[in-house]
């Protein structure tokens, strides 16, 4: 299986080049499975260029600046048009040093974002994973995990647990 990041995707080369190419796949020339991640890392990792709210995230590009607004529903659309087999959905991944609350917001946006995602999701060829987050908070995991399996997703990953 091969990993590619939306987001990087979707800033260079963009998402219509690879659509155009006739999707991953072929732009890669591989036959094989590719998971799609969504760029929720991204939402942590470039922390100093975005700005988090309900509606998504607002990204300023670490390429040249510019802004984007990139919802649960874009990015399942992106990853559609990608033609990946696995993708996931939008996630908040919080800090390993953020507070009980500060990961419960994160955790429920997560939650919120997921069910945006799946709302959204109009191909049924590609599996759509949900993430399960919770910081290092084992009750908030447990809830997350519980929550997201009950909306029957294709599967789901472990979201980061020592993000600093």
């Amino acid at each position: 299986m091969v990993v590619a990041n939306t987001y990087h995707i979707y800033l260079r080369p963009g998402i219509s080049v690879i659509e155009t190419m006739g999707g991953l796949h072929r732009f890669m020339a591989w036959d094989r499975t590719i998971l799609t991640d969504s760029g929720g890392y991204q939402i942590f990792s470039l922390a100093r260029l975005r700005e988090v709210s309900d509606q998504g995230v607002t990204f300023r590009s670490h390429i040249d600046g510019s802004q984007h607004l990139i919802t649960p529903e874009s990015v399942i659309q992106f990853q559609e048009s990608l033609g990946a087999d696995v993708i996931m959905v939008l996630d908040e991944c919080p800090s390993y040093t953020d507070s009980l609350e500060e990961v419960r917001q994160a955790t429920e946006r997560t939650h919120r974002w997921a069910e945006r995602c799946q709302r959204s999701q109009s191909r049924s060829d590609q599996a759509l994973f949900a993430i399960v987050q919770g910081g290092v908070f084992p009750e908030l995991r447990r809830k997350s995990a519980s929550f997201l399996t009950s909306l029957g997703f294709s599967g789901y990953a472990i979201g980061g647990l020592s993000l600093v």
